[in-house]
């Protein structure tokens, strides 16, 4: 019997996607066990793309006599490279999903059956492909295309297949849930709606969403937030403080906005957790540009920022404009992690005493546990508990992404 073995890279997506592959097939845990390996790629970023590569060399091209399959992003943005280093491979773009579960099933490792799907605490659904933005920077459009939403009828039916198997975490992904339904007449607000009606006990954790389509349903998330089923968290984009670097960017919405948006949900959602991304180092970024959006985020008081160096993709617009030095990218985006940091840390502190009932969704290093609070804070309890349970807790020290926990008897 053959068995597979997977490394996945990057976003909730591409994880997800990842799982979809090798549903239903035997999963070896090593790369040496198994007679097909799947390198499901990323190419959002250079240094996701550099680690690919440094994969491939250390743990790849050492084995012998095994069918290698690459998939994902970076097989569409540039698979040159790739295609060099594995020869022999097989290679399937984004688009070719299907075709490639196709392929695997020939194998008949074993056949797909929904009663062997396995018991998952947390879960990620897709609920959309592609987007409708145009962004400067990003080479992902040309993998993942325009925008394919799921209809709500479609998820519903996944979320309630999750639940009913005891899923408690749901995830809703893609590459920006915020334009949801634009393709098909509906929107993320009436996807939510009908989501949270499902009867069962799970959060569902919303991902990240573009502001120019969030603000169009702002009052609606707000009411939908108030549900006991919604983690109180939104992943909200800015990328830059800078007006001049957001047009040449092309995010088309102003700072502005951005603040509005975010003043917005933090006065109606109670206890939000927020969550941004920031580019440094955007080719035509100033000095004055960057200490803009050091105020914006002094303003905003991020809990999370994905913090990203400008780096050049293959074909994308702001290959036009001269790139900055390594230096100075790297040395704001040191300036950019000090300050997150202490934004964080202080935002956290404020829950140290307080008490929260939290989800067991992994255990931890040295016999400790890792849930998740209403806010989606990570929480570490000292104990190994199981994955599942749901217990209270009192916060009793913080650090800039997570907290510290005891349990409390009942």
């Amino acid at each position: 019997m053959k068995s597979i073995f997977i490394k996945t890279f990057g976003c909730t997506l591409n994880q997800r996607d990842g799982e979809d592959l090798v549903f239903g097939l035997t999963v070896a845990k090593e790369e040496k066990d198994a007679s097909i390996i799947v390198i499901n790629t990323c190419g959002v970023k250079e240094q996701t793309e550099n680690k690919i590569y440094k994969y491939i060399t250390d743990s790849i091209l050492p084995l012998k006599n095994k069918e290698i399959i690459v998939c994902g992003c970076l097989v569409d943005i540039n698979s040159e490279k790739l295609k060099t280093l594995l020869p022999k491979a097989k290679f399937f773009g984004i688009r070719d999903k299907t075709k490639l579960i196709s392929y695997l099933e020939k194998y008949k490792i074993k056949p797909k059956n929904k009663l062997m799907e396995k018991h998952q605490i947390t879960k990620a659904i897709i609920i959309a492909n592609g987007c409708l933005g145009n962004c400067a920077y990003c080479a992902v459009k040309f993998a993942r295309g325009k925008l394919e939403s799921k209809s709500i009828a479609k998820i519903i039916e996944e979320v309630k297949t999750a639940v009913e198997s005891g899923t408690k975490e749901i995830l809703l992904t893609a590459q920006d849930t915020a334009c949801y339904g634009l393709d098909i007449n509906t929107n993320i607000a009436e996807l939510l709606k009908e989501i949270i009606k499902i009867e069962g006990d799970y959060k569902i954790r919303l991902g990240m969403g573009n502001p120019q389509h969030l603000k169009k349903y702002k009052k609606e998330i707000s009411e939908i937030f108030k549900s006991e089923k919604i983690y109180k968290f939104l992943h909200v984009p800015i990328q830059s403080g800078s007006n001049s670097v957001l047009k040449k960017m092309n995010r088309y919405y102003t700072k502005e906005e951005y603040l509005e948006l975010i003043k917005y949900f933090k006065k109606n959602i109670k206890d939000l957790t927020l969550a941004t991304d920031i580019i440094v180092g955007f080719p035509t970024e100033t000095e004055k540009d960057f200490k803009e959006t050091l105020e914006l985020i002094k303003e905003c008081k991020f809990d999370i920022v994905n913090i990203s160096r400008f780096g050049q993709r293959k074909n994308i617009e702001a290959n036009k404009y001269k790139e900055l030095p390594g230096t100075i990218k790297k040395e704001r985006s040191r300036s950019c992690t000090i300050l997150c940091s202490t934004i964080a840390l202080l935002n956290n502190k404020k829950l140290v005493g307080k008490t929260r009932e939290i989800l067991i969704t992994e255990i931890g290093k040295n016999n400790t546990s890792i849930g998740r609070t209403i806010e989606y804070k990570q929480v570490v309890v000292p104990k190994k508990l199981e994955i599942g349970k749901k217990l209270k807790i009192k916060i009793k020290e913080a650090r800039p992404g997570y907290l510290f926990a005891s349990e409390l008897k009942s």
